[in-house]
């Protein structure tokens, strides 16, 4: 299965969490099954926004939850392309990491 996850950015407390196994992509502990979709088709969801499927080829929107501080790849994301993945899935980062002179103690 290919999967492109478009990342739509938000600032909220709460990092966003996503996993896929097999055609399940699970986002924040809820699971969607994208093998519902029928081939050719296009939807609207509230969570994964516009889905697509072309044959083993799925693409969804998700919102991507960070922080006001979260870095500039965090709020301008590129797509995530992925392929016969399975596992959780590596998103920006929700914060900016504190550099050696904000950190205390440093």
């Amino acid at each position: 299965m290919k999967l492109t996850i478009h990342l739509s950015p938000v600032v909220r407390d709460n990092a966003t969490t996503v996993s896929v196994n097999n055609t399940t992509l699970t986002v924040d502990g809820i699971d969607y099954d994208l093998s519902e979709l029928p081939d050719g088709a296009t939807a609207l969801h509230p969570v994964l926004g516009k889905v697509t499927r072309q044959g083993n080829e799925y693409a969804c929107t998700i919102t991507l939850g960070h922080a006001p501080t979260a870095p500039y790849e965090t709020r301008f994301p590129e797509p995530i392309l992925l392929e016969n993945h399975s596992g959780a899935v590596d998103l920006p980062l929700h914060d900016a990491l504190p550099t050696a002179e904000e950190e205390p103690n440093a």
